[in-house]
């Protein structure tokens, strides 16, 4: 049995259609998202551009086991992965600098499941799920609308000054670093919890390989495989007592404790596949992880949930 947190959870993994009350804060940002990035029928509404690969993900430190009794920290696992641009524009360009993202759906040795949605954000724009809907809706509306909320939230206005600092960089997928933002506890064996947030960070990190164009991401990556491995270490942080666990607008700042717990190694890229209809909802945990008490984590389960089952109504 897979481990759930909502009804909302187990309906999307069973691919039924959802009752989503109309008016609601998810379907406010869905069709916001929308607005902003317009629709192609029968794909996800955000991160629209992307690949599956196959891959393998393999413990490495088990001093991770003593913070958590999670199979996937325990042994190999099988995984379908996606990655791809944010944004709702599946022809999204290549050659600029770009926010991507991962899904990973791992299999478990136990027969279980496991889910996780990473981004290239640092930290979230803004804090509660009521504030991104009012930021895309904004957004929809013109610059002056995202002027007027930004002066208004100080999230915001702390994540457009960090993101100012950044150096804007054309990475590859398969060399850039991905972050699951939302804070998460392990569970160890007595039931003691663990505060934690975790990146993928490329063990090589793959550059750039074949010319520049329009869509060179996916011959980029064939070409990094076919000369070796493409692999990301799972970096677990552990938090400090001084960090805000509930809200992914904050950063942990300073020395942290952190854990190579695991390698994700790809074993091969297809354009389409079996991630196309996966849900990559970031509240299926395997036993050994729970939510944290952040407001966005069933945001963002909600909105996926109204966006997967918009997409499966076109296909």
């Amino acid at each position: 049995m897979l481990k759930q947190y909502s009804y909302l959870g187990a309906a999307v993994l069973l691919n039924v259609s959802l009752p989503v009350v109309a008016g609601s804060t998810a379907v406010k940002t869905v069709d916001a998202f929308e607005k902003v990035f317009g629709v192609t029928a029968g794909e996800r509404r955000n991160h629209t551009k992307g690949f599956c690969f196959s891959a393998t993900l393999s413990p490495v430190d088990n001093g991770i086991q003593q913070y958590s009794v999670s199979p996937l920290f325990t042994g190999e696992s099988e995984v379908i992965g996606r990655l791809s641009h944010k944004g709702g524009n599946a022809k999204a360009a290549d050659n600029v600098p770009a926010e991507y993202g991962m899904g990973l759906s791992v299999n478990l040795s136990d027969g279980t499941n496991h889910r996780m949605s990473m981004n290239t954000l640092d930290f979230f724009p803004v804090s509660t799920p009521q504030a991104f809907a009012d930021l895309m809706v904004a957004k929809a509306q013109g610059k002056a609308a995202v002027k007027t909320f930004k002066a208004a939230n100080p999230d915001l206005q702390r994540f457009s000054a960090h993101n100012k600092q950044k150096t804007k960089q054309l990475t590859s997928y398969e060399g850039t670093t991905y972050n699951s933002i939302n804070s998460f506890y392990l569970v160890d064996a007595q039931g003691q919890k663990t505060a934690v947030r975790w990146s993928f960070v490329p063990v090589v990190k793959q550059g750039i390989t074949v010319a520049q164009g329009q869509d060179f991401f996916y011959s980029n990556m064939v070409q990094n495989l076919d000369a070796g491995p493409v692999e990301w270490n799972m970096v677990v942080t552990l938090a400090n007592p001084e960090d805000v666990v509930a809200n992914a607008a904050l950063p942990w700042e300073g020395e942290h404790q952190e854990v190579v717990a695991a390698r994700l190694s790809v074993n091969a890229i297809s354009a389409t596949g079996a991630c196309d209809n996966i849900n990559y909802d970031p509240l299926i945990l395997s036993a050994g992880f729970e939510p944290s008490e952040d407001p966005l984590l069933q945001a963002r389960r909600d909105a996926y949930a109204v966006s997967f089952g918009r997409r499966l109504s076109e296909q």
